[in-house]
């Protein structure tokens, strides 16, 4: 072979040839993008609003977008039998105030619970007593569209936009991830969030499905949506203090006070000179929230533990995607991403907060539409466990399953990344060459690890290119290099059916 450098100097030279073609390494498949509100935005001084910040865990978040909201709860004193918590001498009713509800940050707690590691924060505003904006969502989403990396998009805290806005917001989400078909959405219910929960779940929970399906009609195969809400754990009661009751409030600071005296006369009425010292930490109450004081009042009421419990487990009540996410990266980086995310069980999920039967199941999963709703359901021994894996797109026989719609991105983006190599390389029968054993090598792979169905590799997978096969004269002419790739995907078994006959002894 003549060497591929003119030699002019005499002298013994080494060349190093390839012995293997060139190699497509695996893109990533887990990475979600959080799009919603936090309390800041800032990292070394500069504002990171409206930027993608890649994340690896709580502690990175918060370095960088803050904590969680302050949650705020009234007191309603009265003497209705349908009570959380009992203060003083009456039923109290303890609700959380007519003010924004926001869910990424907790949302982000379930999904690191649940496996969740690599993930971008997008921050579109503050909190706020404000509603937030769908422009402000949008142009969040519109700042995760460049962002190499990310391959599911979620925004738990798009169900805090009005009814008319969450319909047009999960539009571009689906959208955008068609457009780049390198990423899929995780959807929520608008609704799932507001339930109540003393009067038929069930029924409105159904209602919620049938609203939202009517609003969802392109780019079904790129987006999943699961129901209903969960009661979740991740909000820990040493989180909530007597700062959380509305005490900026006058009127509710005077009546907190004054339930918590009866609470100390029925706790302390054999020990009166306790009472007075707990009366004078209750007077200490003021507008201003103090720790110390807040561990004094702790230790000396019970009811207020009860009470922090109450709004923990309020606090908790989460809608589904940020734990889905979550779910996503454990199956994807135990079993592959051709595995389907489900028949598992969450963690940090107390119980899904509706209780879905197998014929309410049956509807969800299996409408006349086919836009699939994937049920999160409790099983006695079992815990609260993912039970559905079908996209929107449940009457399309291609897309039907999650798995195989984030299998194709994962093996679409591998080989488009590597390709790169050969923009305005010759288009002629050694680039082909090397093209196919590049994509056959990477995709014998993943057949390897049972991500491609076949008893062979030759039956798992097809590439082609090359000039009367996949070109046409006037296509190599034109600059175009046609590389056509078949797979046989993996299907779940998502129906078992098992078949007995009896048989008579002798026959």
């Amino acid at each position: 072979m003549p060497p591929t450098t003119p030699r002019k100097v005499p002298g013994v030279y080494v060349t190093e040839l390839d012995a293997f073609p060139p190699s497509i390494v695996g893109v990533q498949t887990a990475v979600p993008a959080f799009i919603g509100y936090t309390e800041r935005a800032a990292l070394n001084g500069k504002s990171m609003l409206n930027t993608p910040v890649k994340i690896t865990s709580m502690a990175d978040y918060v370095a960088i977008f803050g904590g969680g909201y302050h949650a705020e709860f009234n007191i309603n004193s009265g003497t209705s039998t349908n009570y959380d918590v009992v203060i003083g001498g009456n039923y109290d009713l303890l609700e959380q105030i007519d003010k924004t509800k926001y869910y990424l940050y907790n949302s982000l707690r379930l999904f690191f619970d649940n496996g969740g590691g690599t993930c971008y924060i997008v921050s579109v505003g503050f909190y706020s007593d404000e509603a937030p904006k769908l422009s402000e969502m949008e142009a969040g989403l519109t700042a995760i569209k460049d962002q190499v990396g990310p391959t599911i998009l979620l925004a738990p805290d798009a169900l805090l936009l009005s009814a008319t806005e969450f319909p047009t917001f999960n539009k571009k989400m689906l959208n955008q991830c068609q457009t780049l078909k390198d990423r899929m959405a995780i959807l929520d219910i608008y609704g799932i969030d507001s339930i109540d929960y003393s009067t038929d779940p069930n029924a409105q929970l159904i209602k919620l499905i049938e609203t939202f399906r009517g609003q969802v009609n392109e780019s079904l195969s790129y987006g999943a949506v699961y129901a209903p809400a969960l009661g979740t754990s991740v909000v820990p009661v040493g989180d909530l203090n007597y700062g959380n009751f509305n005490i900026g409030n006058d009127t509710q600071r005077d009546l907190l006070k004054s339930q918590l005296k009866q609470e100390s006369a029925n706790v302390y009425k054999d020990n009166p000179a306790r009472k007075d010292q707990v009366d004078k930490l209750i007077d200490s109450i003021s507008a201003t929230y103090d720790a110390t004081l807040n561990k004094d009042l702790t230790a000396a009421l019970p009811v207020l533990q009860q009470s922090y419990t109450f709004m923990a487990q309020k606090l908790g009540q989460l809608p589904p995607s940020g734990g889905m996410a979550g779910v996503y990266t454990y199956i994807d980086q135990t079993r592959g991403v051709w595995n389907a995310p489900a028949n598992l069980s969450m963690t940090s999920v107390i119980h899904p907060m509706v209780k879905i039967t197998a014929d309410q199941q049956g509807d969800m999963n299996v409408p006349v539409d086919g836009k699939s709703v994937c049920a999160i359901r409790e099983f006695v021994g079992k815990g609260t466990v993912v039970w559905g894996a079908r996209t929107l797109d449940g009457n399309s026989n291609d897309w039907r399953y999650i798995q195989v719609r984030r299998a194709i991105i994962y093996i679409e983006q591998s080989i488009k990344s590597a390709l790169d190599r050969f923009v305005f390389a010759p288009n002629d029968g050694k680039t082909w060459v090397a093209v196919v054993s590049m994509i056959s090598n990477f995709l014998q792979g993943v057949w390897n690890q049972g991500g491609l169905m076949g008893a062979t590799a030759q039956e798992a997978f097809t590439v082609q290119c090359g000039l009367g096969t996949t070109m046409t004269a006037q296509d190599i002419l034109e600059g175009y290099m046609v590389v056509q790739v078949t797979l046989t995907m993996l299907r779940p078994a998502e129906f078992i059916e098992l078949t007995f006959k009896q048989q008579m002894l002798g026959s």
